[in-house]
């Protein structure tokens, strides 16, 4: 919630409407024009350190905001204004003054409702060439000031219902799109989109604690810009003393740097159920605004609903990997191949590159089952699983097809290069040793039977495909097992068996 830095000009009660902010710009527009000045400042009393703070400044005909800290001397004007909380006015070389004091009730800024007394010095400024401030025009001057802050109330006023308005704005908003983030796959990259549009920071960055290793990796960071990417490049070890994140994870002490930029810089573990998931940062150093208070507490109040966010949505996530996965085999399964399929299939007929389908079997795995137990060929297929996913490539894609059955998808791959890969999976598979330690033979042997289809060469349809592998691979089945079959080869075999007058069937 950046303040816009915008100069309003008007009277009084017109510039509360704006809020504090604006108001303080208005009463110093107004006055500058009112008594001829060359500038106007607003200074606020820090009593414990006796500093006049000055925070708003207008000259030459435009206001700004100014940090410049100031230490009147026991016999100036301002201290004396302040002290007497009497108005008073100065010449010097360096210019005519007016002092006006004024003591206010504030609303707290850390966005609470109890009232915070404000002590300031408003300053008027004439340059030296320029004509003393009278005792008349000092009165009316002080008489001024005093009617335009009687109108500060209503600035207070409307700040805190405009506070309150976004506090509420921000709760349905913000809620809206901690909900949605447990819907949809990108749930990081919505939540600090919500935060970064609602606050304004110039960047939020998420970092999630992978307990496995031990590590805080980056997921997300958000821009001012809009601008999201990813920082899954930063792995920071979980131990005191090698980073300042891990640091404030472990709860330790998080050093110089967070004391220096503490203004504008916020670490937020993120716990759920007393457990440290993660850590949110937002910050401001490019730039150097402050957090405000209000902001600070707005943000931990949403703390917990963004770490039950962000851990309901990595659950979510593997819910959802469960559910695409054969936990026993660790390949996908046939919902999540059908998917795959089509999109391999639609890149292969669009871009012309070849597509190879390959269809395995165990052998004799129900055999194996009634034989030597489910848990034996539960064990099988594990191991038939780590072999094929050991000597896939990353374009390649298996699938747990049902039962004893897998099929692989092979892009940009050939009958050739298919049935080479089938046969290097054949041979290492033809070598595993499944103990079983209640049997004669204290192990068992597996082998497979693969058939294989083609895009173009066999089929036009992604059912064309499956229908010729499946064809393929009882061709297999059906002379002998433990085999590889392209479906050309077979489709040719048959055409010569027909001529022959043979027998082609006898799927087994």
């Amino acid at each position: 919630m950046k303040k816009s830095g915008k100069n309003i000009y008007g009277q009084g009660e017109r510039a509360a409407y704006d809020g504090r902010y604006a108001f303080i710009q208005g009463a110093l527009a107004a006055v500058s024009e009112q008594f001829a000045l060359d500038g106007a400042s607003y200074y606020e009393y820090d009593e414990k350190n006796e500093l006049l703070r000055l925070r708003l400044r207008r000259a030459f005909g435009a206001a700004f905001e100014h940090e410049e800290n100031l230490r009147p001397t026991p016999a100036s004007a301002a201290a004396r204004a302040v002290a007497g909380m009497q108005p008073c006015t100065a010449s010097s070389p360096a210019g005519r003054f007016f002092y006006f004091p004024f003591k206010l009730d504030s609303f707290d800024p850390s966005g609470g409702r109890n009232a915070v007394p404000r002590t300031g010095l408003v300053r008027l400024e004439r340059s030296p060439r320029k004509r003393r401030f009278s005792a008349a025009e000092a009165a009316r001057a002080d008489a001024w000031l005093r009617a335009y802050f009687k109108d500060y109330y209503k600035a207070e006023f409307f700040s805190l219902a405009r506070r309150q308005e976004k506090t509420i704005s921000a709760i349905t908003e913000l809620t809206e799109v901690f909900a949605t983030a447990l819907r949809v796959r990108d749930s990081f990259r919505h939540i600090l989109a919500g935060i970064q549009t609602y606050f304004g920071f110039d960047r939020v960055r998420l970092y999630l604690i992978d307990e496995g290793n031990r590590k805080l990796k980056g997921e997300l960071s958000a821009d001012i810009r809009g601008q999201i990417k990813s920082i899954s490049y930063e792995e920071i070890p979980l131990e005191q003393g090698a980073h300042r994140f891990a640091d404030i994870v472990l709860g330790k002490s998080s050093g110089a740097f967070m004391e220096r930029y503490k203004d504008c810089v916020l670490y937020m573990p993120l716990s759920v159920q007393g457990v440290t998931i993660g850590l949110l940062i937002v910050d401001n150093l490019l730039s150097q605004q402050r957090i405000e208070p209000a902001e600070l507490a707005m943000l931990k109040s949403f703390g917990g609903q963004i770490a039950l966010a962000v851990d309901n949505s990595r659950l979510f996530d593997k819910v959802e990997e469960l559910s695409l996965y054969d936990e026993l085999t660790k390949l996908p399964l046939r919902r999540y191949f059908n998917q795959r399929f089509q999109e391999e299939f639609y890149r292969a007929e669009r871009f012309k590159q070849p597509l190879a389908l390959v269809w395995a079997d165990v052998d004799y795995f129900k055999e194996i089952n009634d034989t030597y137990g489910h848990q034996i060929g539960d064990v099988a297929l594990k191991e038939i699983g780590r072999v094929i996913l050991s000597n896939l490539r990353k374009i390649d894609f298996p699938c747990r097809y049902g039962g004893d059955e897998i099929v692989i998808l092979l892009p940009q791959a050939t009958g050739a290069e298919a049935a080479r890969l089938a046969q290097r999976l054949c041979e290492e598979i033809a070598e595993l040793r499944i103990a079983v330690p209640f049997s004669k033979a204290r192990e068992l042997k597996i082998t497979l039977s693969i058939g294989i289809s083609t895009f173009p060469q066999d089929a036009s349809g992604l059912e064309a495909m499956l229908e010729r592998a499946d064809d393929a691979l009882y061709w297999v089945k059906s002379h002998g097992r433990g085999r590889i079959a392209l479906y050309s080869d077979t489709a040719a075999e048959k055409q010569k068996a027909a001529a022959a007058g043979g027998n082609t069937n006898g799927k087994s």
